[in-house]
């Protein structure tokens, strides 16, 4: 509804429209020992392109799993041309991912499923 708010909220309408992609957000991402992968602030898909670009972390949430994979294959595909996609691979907390293929840069585009999400 127009001129309505969320109680609370300090960001813009322009600012969560550009963080939001469908039901989709992309969030500054770290990893964790368990495998897990930790979300950080909110960010737009051109920041998460310059992140991934410099080698750093990015996770893609929201509850449409095949929306977030769509958005990780575009992010890592504008940051860093060919990729690859990955399972989880660090443990039970891990996420899906994509990935640079060859290496580097380091890091990766992370994705949330059904089952499987950030924390």
């Amino acid at each position: 509804m127009p001129g309505k708010r969320n109680k609370g909220s300090t960001k813009t309408a322009a600012q969560a429209a550009s963080a939001t992609i469908g039901h989709a957000t992309i969030h500054e991402a770290t990893c964790l020992t368990d495998g897990g992968v930790k979300k950080g602030r909110v960010i737009t898909q051109a920041q998460a392109e310059s992140l991934r670009k410099n080698g750093l972390d990015v996770v893609v949430c929201g509850p449409q799993h095949r929306e977030n994979m769509r958005l990780a294959k575009a992010i890592e595909q504008n940051a860093n041309g060919r990729w690859k996609l990955c399972p989880p691979q660090a443990g039970q907390n891990s996420l899906p991912h994509c990935q640079p293929d060859p290496r580097p840069p380091a890091g990766h585009t992370f994705y949330e499923t059904a089952k499987r999400h950030a924390l």
